[in-house]
């Protein structure tokens, strides 16, 4: 199969997952956006909390750009691969902490989200996506909470990509390129939820 048709293919099922959960991977209309229940920075703990999420927020856009630029390199390794997506997943748990208290609703969700970071040496790729991509072991959460995990929930997805197969074929590097590009439009929208 070609390069091509497999990623049509993935791109396929990933939009029909999407849909079967009610959410679109990086999109909410402004509305619902501006509808999102918030807790204001009323301290200055709380503004420098956001302040700092900010900032990682831009650092993971950075890096995660610098993953595909790495991903393009036919020289690139699955372990440089792999590095940069802990990286990424480090970053994220950075931002979700420090915006947790804008989103409570979301708490019970993210923290149960971040439990699957001890799983990763052994979790299958189909239970990351069931359990965690697709929320099959996560409480139901508001769609505000679903792009939030995803900036952690795709770097790990690489993670476990790269070591199911540290050679790195064609189908792989098409899937971690979806990752990261998935996930590079979540981070415009977590922006929009935790720090404006």
């Amino acid at each position: 199969m070609s390069i091509s048709k497999t990623f049509f293919y993935i791109s396929i099922f990933i939009c029909l997952g999407l849909s079967q959960f009610g959410y679109t991977s990086s999109t909410m209309s402004e509305d619902k956006v501006s509808n999102v229940n918030r807790v204001d920075a009323t301290n200055e703990k709380e503004q420098e909390l956001l302040s700092k999420a900010a900032g990682l927020l831009a650092d993971y856009e950075i890096a995660a750009k610098k993953l595909l630029t790495t991903l393009k390199n036919e020289t690139s390794k699955a372990e440089e691969i792999s590095d940069q997506a802990k990286e990424l997943l480090l970053l994220s748990e950075e931002v979700i902490n420090s915006t947790r208290f804008r989103l409570p609703q979301c708490d019970e969700y993210l923290t149960k989200t971040m439990v699957l970071k001890n799983s990763l040496k052994t979790i299958s790729h189909e239970s990351l996506e069931k359990d965690y991509h697709h929320d099959g072991a996560l409480p139901k959460a508001p769609a505000e909470c679903y792009h939030t995990k995803d900036l952690f929930i795709h770097p790990a997805t690489v993670i476990i990509l790269t070591r199911d197969d540290p050679s790195l074929n064609d189908t792989t590097k098409s899937s971690i390129n979806a990752e990261i590009s998935e996930v590079l439009g979540h981070t415009e929208l977590v922006r929009q939820l935790v720090i404006y």
